[in-house]
């Protein structure tokens, strides 16, 4: 996962198709289906390359239902990397009105296989370029190896130096459209190792800088590796059907143009779906317990429920009568 090359590298790109893209062409359609196409396609030379799609329709929030299974992540559609000149991708507004993200709903680093190794540690063996030592027999957990990191093309054999990044973060996938999964779907999201490009291990000081933001706000500081972020973000997006905003595709379509050769990027624009019912969060039924603190409830053992307007968990109401809600949405002591 060197920062230069990256997975990219070995890519074949047909010929004749290339040497079209290079050839600047304005095209302008109305086609039968009513929708309205308006292409640039250009060199790598002249900038960002955009292909933009102008159509009507809702980003889909229902989730099919997911059983239960020691790895979750086979019942997600693969993510397929895109080999020719042409990505895509969808743009839509986030909308305010959605329930704020709650890292505690995205449950990250498990065991779904059962062999003592979660997401995190499985991540660095398969991105360790040498074989990794352990730090017991049990062979759990991660003592040493050798990494690049690609965002910042430095070193490393300390496994404590490195972070497990999500690419696409568990908060930018909420605002795109993962508020409306359920439980089991983010579960799958946080820790899928289905696609080498969704969690990868990089320098942990260069992915706390860059934390949720997207690469409007972010890019990594190795300039050879944007392809490949830009890349890899656009197929997580694509196979999570999750949408991007306008400036974040604008930001997507400069880090492709330093491909080799350039890709472009085609903006399909959608409609944000508003949350309904279904998708509210709810609090749990009162039990009939009060209490005259929220400590009290806390060492009782009851469990903290989110309501639908604070970001933390807190109990309901009812339970905890001297305690005071200040957002009004019949959850206390949320934190």
């Amino acid at each position: 996962m060197g920062g230069g090359g990256g997975r990219l590298a070995g890519e074949d790109v047909d010929g004749a198709v290339a040497e079209w893209g290079c050839a600047m062409k304005f095209v302008a359609l109305v086609l039968a289906s009513g929708i309205f196409v308006l292409g640039v396609v250009g060199c790598g030379g002249g900038g960002p390359q955009v292909e933009e799609h102008a159509e009507t329709r809702s980003v889909p929030t229902s989730v099919p239902t997911v059983a239960s299974t020691r790895v979750p992540t086979a019942t997600v559609a693969a993510t397929t990397v895109p080999t020719g000149p042409q990505l895509s991708i969808a743009v839509a507004q986030v909308r305010d009105d959605i329930p704020k993200y709650d890292r505690d709903e995205w449950r990250h680093w498990v065991d779904d296989d059962g062999d003592c190794q979660d997401a995190r540690q499985e991540a660095l063996i398969a991105e360790s370029e040498t074989p990794v030592t352990y730090t017991n027999e049990d062979r759990c957990r991660v003592a040493s190896g050798s990494w690049e990191g690609p965002y910042t093309g430095e070193r490393f054999t300390d496994p404590g130096d490195l972070d497990i990044d999500h690419v696409v973060p568990l908060a930018n996938a909420h605002w795109s459209g993962g508020w409306a999964w359920n439980e089991d779907r983010k579960r799958e999201y946080a820790n899928d190792l289905s696609y080498e490009g969704h969690l990868i291990a990089v320098q942990a000081s260069a992915n706390r800088t860059k934390g949720s933001k997207g690469p409007e706000d972010w890019k990594p500081p190795e300039r050879g590796y944007w392809c490949q972020y830009a890349v890899d973000w656009i197929s997580i997006k694509n196979a999570w059907e999750l949408t991007a905003t306008e400036s974040e595709a604008e930001a997507l379509a400069e880090m492709l143009d330093t491909c080799e050769p350039s890709r472009s990027l085609s903006v399909v624009r959608v409609e944000s779906s508003q949350p309904d019912a279904a998708a509210t969060p709810t609090t749990t039924p009162d039990t009939g317990k009060t209490y005259d603190s929220c400590d009290e409830a806390a060492d009782a053992g009851e469990a903290r429920v989110r309501g639908s307007q604070g970001s933390g968990r807190g109990f309901p109401a009812a339970m905890v009568p001297s305690a005071r809600d200040g957002d009004g949405d019949g959850v206390v002591c949320e934190r």
